[in-house]
């Protein structure tokens, strides 16, 4: 396959201009490219793209301050399983708050992006729009962008390795990862969220994802789950993250089928697990996290609102003062709560309120036994 370098032939628009059928390779060894136009190029079945740098030292800079973003890559328009592969390793992107997204990609099926760098973009690090499927992005860093990755109907999607972060003094950010109404069987697996100002993670109205094993913290909501305007958000697992500060989960409108298992919740003040305006949806499992007043801010609880169905059983609560460790209602109900332990809690702590139904059993508050609501 034919190999291009891209600073032997007047930069990177004009290297992929030069990609030949059968696709190749276009390397940009180190040093400055300045971007105040978007790099775009389409793609055609069979024009395998690998795009390498040297990662740090290779550095593109968009200068553009109208909002335009500085690379945009096409796939195979309106195919799901082309013969395309699209590679993208080891490059900086540098933007400014004015500018638009650091990469964009346009079905982007079989494509991986893999140890690159995203700084200061006033759109997303990467967004991941159309159709796709077969797609990891691993090991990249992504700091003081206005948004992390934003995903739209990409399927066999993974997100691992990712760091990502605010900056003092930089830019507010809004949410780091966002999962639209048609992205299915997503692995979000060992990432780190960090420091943003609203929240971690959006599901929007989506289904049947893995997000496990991620640090969260610092936002005002780590995972926010919310149905769309025609469907609800379902069939998710999260799973052995661990989760600092605000709201750690919070499940807003019609979510069905959720396993909340095994997580770390530290100084959520806003709440471990929050249920809000749940529509009759529930059928949730709450099971085996440990809940607890760290060394900064308070710890909250776990408020079912009025869902339907769940099992809230073996979750361990230390120090739940800003409220009670378990709610439940009014509304909803024919629950299961049990074999929790609370320790160090004051006042009630499991609270059922016109949630008819519910079973209460085994539980321990403060080293007694509750079998039903006092």
């Amino acid at each position: 396959m034919a190999r291009i370098d891209a600073s032997e032939v007047g930069g990177l628009q004009a290297a992929l201009d030069l990609l030949p059928e059968t696709g190749g390779t276009v390397y940009l060894p180190a040093g400055k490219y300045v971007i105040t136009e978007t790099v775009e190029k389409r793609l055609a079945e069979g024009q395998h793209l690998f795009l390498v740098g040297e990662g740090r030292a290779t550095v593109l800079v968009n200068e553009n301050r109208d909002g335009a973003p500085l690379l945009r890559l096409v796939g195979a328009v309106g195919q799901w399983w082309p013969d395309l592969k699209i590679t993208i390793r080891d490059l900086t992107f540098v933007g400014n708050y004015d500018s638009g997204d650091a990469l964009v990609i346009d079905h982007p099926n079989d494509t991986m992006v893999d140890g690159c760098f995203f700084y200061g973009h006033g759109g997303h690090a990467l967004y991941l729009k159309t159709q796709g499927t077969n797609v990891t992005c691993r090991d990249c860093w992504m700091r003081d962008c206005k948004r992390g990755v934003r995903a739209e109907n990409i399927h066999h999607l993974t997100l691992h390795g990712l760091q990502t972060r605010s900056r003092d003094g930089g830019q507010v950010q809004a949410e780091h990862l966002f999962l639209d109404r048609n992205c299915r069987e997503v692995r979000v697996v060992n990432n780190h969220f960090a420091y943003g100002h609203a929240e971690a993670i959006i599901l929007d109205g989506t289904a049947q994802h893995a997000i496990v094993g991620n640090t969260i913290e610092g936002f005002q909501v780590g995972i926010l789950a919310r149905n769309d305007r025609e469907r609800d958000c379902r069939d998710i697992t999260l799973g052995s993250n661990y989760i600092h500060y605000g709201c750690a989960i919070h499940l807003e409108g019609a979510c069905n089928g959720f396993v909340i298992s095994d997580n770390i919740i530290t100084d959520a003040h806003a709440g471990a697990v929050i249920i809000e305006r749940a529509q009759e949806s529930g059928a949730h499992a709450i099971t085996g996290n440990v809940i607890r007043k760290s060394v900064y801010q308070g710890q909250g609880g776990i408020a079912l609102g009025d869902s339907r169905g769940c099992s809230v059983v073996g979750n361990v609560f230390e120090e739940a003062h800003t409220m009670p460790a378990i709610t439940a209602g009014p509304g909803g109900g024919e629950h299961v709560i049990a074999s929790n332990n609370i320790t160090r809690a004051e006042g009630e702590q499991i609270v059922v309120k016109d949630a008819p139904g519910c079973l209460v059993s085994g539980n321990l508050v403060n080293g007694k036994r509750v079998d039903q609501i006092p």
